[in-house]
């Protein structure tokens, strides 16, 4: 075993220690636990784990080992994860949900939100039902699956779930990525050390097949936010995601600094957004990659995609500033009425 292996091994060790002394309500048996579900992460996507988490790790040790923690959260949070599935992969969306009961010091409530299909609907059953068999320990407290039988778009899909969430803070992951088992508890503790009410959290594209790191151009970076955790209460004070089909969830993130809530950002990767290094890859954000390109025999890194925002985009974005405005002005309008 080489030394980046045994420096990683002990990361992973001073973390289970370290989450075990910051929170009085996480027993031993959740340490071995800790521990056991980082060793088996990393491992099973060490080809960008390796790479990736470590900023995620040293963060979340310097936010457990703060003596501030517990103060921060003195008892187990609970979070809403609303997962909308259309046309779903299998493989793909039972390493999703894994991924959210493999989810560390958090209970999370889960809303699967089933955008029309029938067939989807039987796979997440059937899917539900073999990881019932297989589970140990979870993280999911309790899992709602909601179903319409026509398909509405990933906006409306995702407010339906949203609608009905009790869960202090809440977040989003699609049914083709993975969240890395310290995601949850990592933005919340950041959260609450900053004081805000939202967090975009870092995240990167991967090839969930490959095991292998996508790259994409740093553009990107600047056409929303692909990854965050919000307190729920801003779902009542701002409305719900806009009926988009496309960057709904960039639109809500827009709207939100417009009206200048704060939010903080972290670049510590805990969000897979899984894709595929092939010129005709789809998903709902396909029009943002012009160009994609492979990149062969690398041991991390399988390829490259460039990407800039297009029309739509850019008209959306427009629609949506002027809409504000309009709103802005007619709140003043009403709270300062002409004599």
């Amino acid at each position: 075993m080489d030394l980046d292996h045994l420096n990683h091994l002990d990361l992973i060790e001073r973390l289970a220690t370290s989450t075990a002394a910051a929170f009085p309500w996480i027993s031993t048996e959740d340490q071995v636990g800790i521990l056991a579900k980082l060793l088996d992460f990393d491992s099973s996507f060490w080809t960008f784990s390796h790479y990736l988490s470590l900023p995620l790790y040293k963060e979340t040790l310097l936010l457990l080992n703060s003596g501030l923690a517990a103060s921060w959260l003195p008892e187990r949070p609970r979070l809403a994860v609303v997962l909308p599935v259309y046309c779903a992969d299998r493989d793909l969306l039972q390493m999703a949900l894994q991924s959210l009961q493999n989810q560390l010091g958090v209970q999370l409530d889960v809303w699967i939100s089933i955008d029309g299909r029938d067939q989807d609907r039987e796979l997440v059953a059937d899917v539900l039902g073999q990881l019932e068999a297989e589970a140990g320990t979870t993280a999911i407290s309790s899992l709602q699956v909601l179903h319409d039988s026509s398909n509405v778009g990933v906006g409306r899909c995702r407010n339906r779930a949203l609608q009905n969430i009790t869960a202090p803070w809440f977040t989003c992951l699609d049914a083709d990525d993975i969240f890395h088992p310290l995601r949850c508890l990592h933005a919340l503790l950041l959260l609450r050390q900053l004081g805000v009410e939202r967090l975009n959290t870092g995240w990167s594209r991967v090839s969930l097949r490959q095991r292998k790191i996508i790259l994409i151009n740093g553009l990107m970076a600047s056409h929303g936010h692909n990854s965050f955790v919000a307190c729920s209460s801003l779902l009542q004070r701002y409305g719900y995601l806009a009926d988009l089909r496309v960057h709904e969830d960039t639109e809500y993130q827009q709207r939100l600094q417009f009206f200048q809530v704060p939010m903080q950002a972290t670049s510590a990767v805990g969000h897979y957004l899984n894709s595929e290094v092939t010129p005709n890859y789809q998903s709902l954000s396909t029009p943002l990659r012009k160009n994609v390109h492979a990149i062969d025999d690398h041991p991390y890194l399988c390829g490259s995609v460039i990407a800039e925002a297009d029309d739509e985009r850019l008209r959306i974005h427009q629609q949506y500033q002027q809409h504000y405005r309009q709103l802005f002005a007619s709140a003043l309008l009403a709270a300062f009425p002409p004599n």
